[in-house]
């Protein structure tokens, strides 16, 4: 049941209250409680008045963080709390990422990489990844405080983009700690949007961790359970009247706009517990255990389902309801430890996987949905002191999948090999819903990719020229159909389909960055791809991507503030970006509608004050200008001209 939130302004007062804000009340609450009873425990009494020439115990070095792979691979390393201002106007996923995702133009909307990227999972998977990235957005950190730690962080973008996120963590003893994260994304629609409230995005994710270890340390424990649930009011694209002949470009951008659905909603819901824990015999030997279950639904609904928008009706209903499932528990066991400046590892993992769908017949299929995947690998590790770190992970399934992996970093030149063979995800087997069905048998995709980069770094001057080169064969995509579907008596236009050939894609890349005077840096990323091979035109990137910053630094106050103001610009040249299938949430080739190249300039000012960092960013000057903007996937506007506000604040006692 969808709610009205002109409906919801309409009741009460205290109906109005923000749920969130109410939670956010009561973590306050709760951290201030925690915080009295520690004091209780220390023995402090009555209050003490600090003035501003008291020095502060507690910070940033003193609270500090690290993870759980710091661990497994012997090399505990830990981290202070992150205080630098440098890209801190960085918040939305798409920027995170330096421009290298596409989505459909707002926060938390469907995603995907640009630039291919070899899967870290060789076996089974739901192929359901467009919000991958709201549920990986950060790995969990693990902390050793010496006092509770709280940190709030709070974007206010403009017309109701906003985002959250809450972490607390405390030191119950010097050997056991806890803590939870809690984000959540609150996004208002940038097409038709009829009021504050009216939500594009609504996701909720929250996580409690905790970690433990024996006085010598001989055993530690990591646990952590994570949550993530998120709506998305899909819209379709921008509705185009084929009866207009004089519909251009520039209209896409029109504030009058319509969209193609009302009241279509996709859903994505994720779980996992993890528990890591390992036993010490000795530092040349350890005994380990990572044990994983997870869990993640998908659904699609539309009421009543918009027909001129859908291909295909499979299941005739006055109601939309699509629904998938997707689980899996994995235990892995496995010895570790150091030779001198060697780590070694082996280990054997067992994996229960199953997937089902809410139309879908399992005795139909010509895959099984189900099954129980083994594995055999290992990981070495040699450090070389401060000239660099050579790496390997070689992993082998039981139905012939198979990884081999290797890096080699150092100050001057780095490279990686990723050799692999991997299952096709199981959406692209089969899949039954109101408007796509499909039932295929296709083999596993390999791969192989190459990553090398030359470094030089002067106090003035840095310059890294490199390149990357992949080789795909037996890929699997999702494809928009280019042939008459009725003489082969299909109605669906979008179809998962497999390459009898290989795709051969060539990136050469330079990243260059110069102190023009003493405060003002210039940094550049500049790739340009050249697919040599490409059947069924499965790779669809621009031939020139490019990033650029121009930014002035410094640190006035004695030290008590710290600013960097400046300008983003990205360019990507025209190119077929990918097309967006609402009901099954996936990209397709498509060869019908060009993504234009447009100059993306942001304008931003970060600033550190004591415990705060803050920023203000104009994004996207140049629509200001001309009333035109970008389109990162067909029928979808990019992020409008709009003014966006955060911050951080950071507690230690």
């Amino acid at each position: 049941m969808r709610l009205n939130p002109q409906n919801a302004l309409q009741g009460p007062l205290f109906l109005r209250v923000n749920f969130f804000r109410f939670l956010l009340l009561i973590l306050c609450l709760t951290i201030s409680w925690t915080t009295l009873i520690a004091q209780g425990q220390t023995g402090r009494r009555g209050s003490k008045i600090i003035d501003d020439s008291t020095k502060q115990v507690y910070g940033p070095k003193s609270s500090r963080y690290y993870y759980e792979n710091d661990v497994f691979m012997n090399n505990l390393t830990y981290h202070t709390i992150d205080t630098v201002i440098r890209d801190f106007h960085r918040f939305t996923y798409v920027q995170r990422s330096f421009n290298t995702l596409q989505d459909l133009g707002n926060i938390g909307t469907s995603s995907r990489p640009i630039f291919y990227l070899v899967p870290e999972v060789i076996g089974a998977t739901s192929g359901f990844q467009s919000y991958d990235v709201v549920w990986d957005a950060e790995s969990v950190r693990y902390y050793d405080t010496k006092s509770p730690y709280t940190k709030m962080y709070v974007i206010l973008g403009g017309k109701g983009r906003s985002m959250t996120r809450a972490s607390f963590s405390r030191n119950i003893n010097p050997r056991w700690n806890f803590g939870f994260n809690y984000r959540a994304l609150l996004v208002d629609k940038q097409v038709q949007r009829q009021s504050k409230g009216d939500r594009h995005i609504r996701s909720t994710y929250y996580d409690f961790y905790t970690a433990f270890q024996t006085k010598d340390s001989t055993y530690r424990v990591f646990a952590n359970f994570r949550r993530n649930k998120l709506e998305a009011d899909e819209y379709g694209g921008i509705r185009v009247d084929s009866a207009n002949e004089n519909f251009v470009y520039k209209d896409y951008f029109f504030e009058n706009t319509q969209p193609n659905l009302q009241n279509a909603m996709s859903g994505d819901l994720r779980m996992n517990f993890h528990l890591f824990h390992q036993y010490e015999i000795g530092k040349a030997l350890q005994i380990y255990n990572i044990f994983d279950r997870y869990r993640q639904g998908v659904g699609f609904t539309d009421t009543p389902p918009v027909e001129y928008f859908y291909d295909n009706i499979e299941v005739d209903s006055a109601t939309t309801d699509d629904k998938s499932k997707f689980k899996y528990v994995r235990t892995e066991v496995g010895i570790k430890g150091n030779l001198l400046k060697l780590f070694y590892n082996g280990y054997y993992a067992i994996r229960d996987y199953s997937m089902s769908n809410k139309y879908m017949s399992p005795d139909t299929l010509s895959v099984a949905t189900s099954g129980v995947e083994n594995y055999l690998g290992g990981r070495i590790s040699l450090r070389l002191d401060s000239l660099g770190e050579v790496t390997g992970w070689g992993e082998l399934q039981d139905n012939g999948n198979y990884r081999i992996q290797g890096q080699i970093r150092t100050k001057w030149f780095e490279a990686s090999l990723k050799q692999a063979q991997y299952s096709v995800p199981l959406v692209m087997q089969s899949y039954r819903g109101s408007h796509d069905v499909w039932n295929n048998n296709f083999s596993s995709t390999n791969v192989t990719q190459v990553r090398a980069f030359l470094h030089y770094n002067s106090r003035v001057f840095s310059i890294s020229p490199g390149f990357t080169f992949s080789r795909l064969g037996n890929y699997v995509f999702f494809k928009q159909l280019d042939y008459d579907q009725e003489d082969y008596g299909l109605s669906q236009t979008v179809l998962p389909v497999q390459t009898a050939g290989e795709q051969v894609i060539a990136s050469p890349e330079l990243k260059f960055s110069v102190r023009i005077y003493d405060h003002i840096t210039f940094s550049s990323q500049a790739i340009y791809t050249k697919v040599l091979e490409n059947p069924d035109n499965g790779i669809q990137i621009p031939d020139l991507f490019v990033n650029a910053e121009l930014a002035y630094e410094n640190i006035f106050f004695n030290e008590n503030l710290d600013m960097q103001a400046g300008l983003d610009f990205h360019y990507k040249s025209d190119y077929y970006a990918l097309g967006y299938d609402v009901p099954v949430q996936q990209f397709y080739v498509q060869q019908s509608f060009v993504s234009p190249s447009f100059p993306l300039v942001d304008i931003f000012f970060n600033a550190r004050i004591k415990k705060a960092r803050i920023f203000f960013k104009y994004n996207n000057l140049i629509q200001l200008i001309t009333k035109e903007g970008y389109m990162p996937t067909p029928g979808y506007p990019g992020q409008r001209n709009i003014i966006d506000f955060g911050f951080d604040w950071s507690f230690y006692d």
